[in-house]
């Protein structure tokens, strides 16, 4: 499945509850801890310019979540085109890859 393709997603609630379908998309992170002091960074692999530094790898994942996400409503909001690196990074030698669904 391409990066810039939400994913699947029903059409009605799935609960019964009958209320309107929630966009998901692919939030891909790349993380990298340095040798020397420990820290790790973060970028969003499938969108450019979003990215962090901290220590504890589930604060850099949530952070970027929340600017994933409000990058992507923005986008909706405003009748932009959301512009998808695709194909997304690949992590390099000794990075880590993390993906993150997030709903709208």
């Amino acid at each position: 499945m391409s990066s810039s393709n939400p994913l699947p997603q029903a059409s009605e609630s799935s609960c019964g509850t009958g209320g309107p379908s929630v966009p998901v998309f692919n939030c891909i992170v790349i993380l990298t801890r340095d040798a020397t002091t420990g820290r790790l960074s973060a970028r969003v692999a499938n969108l450019a310019g979003i990215t962090a530094e901290g220590n504890a790898e589930r604060e850099l994942l949530m952070l970027l979540t929340k600017r994933f996400k409000a990058f992507v409503q923005d986008c909706l909001q405003h009748d932009r085109q959301i512009p998808w690196i695709d194909p997304p990074a690949a992590p390099l030698p000794g990075e880590q890859q993390r993906f993150i669904p997030v709903h709208l």
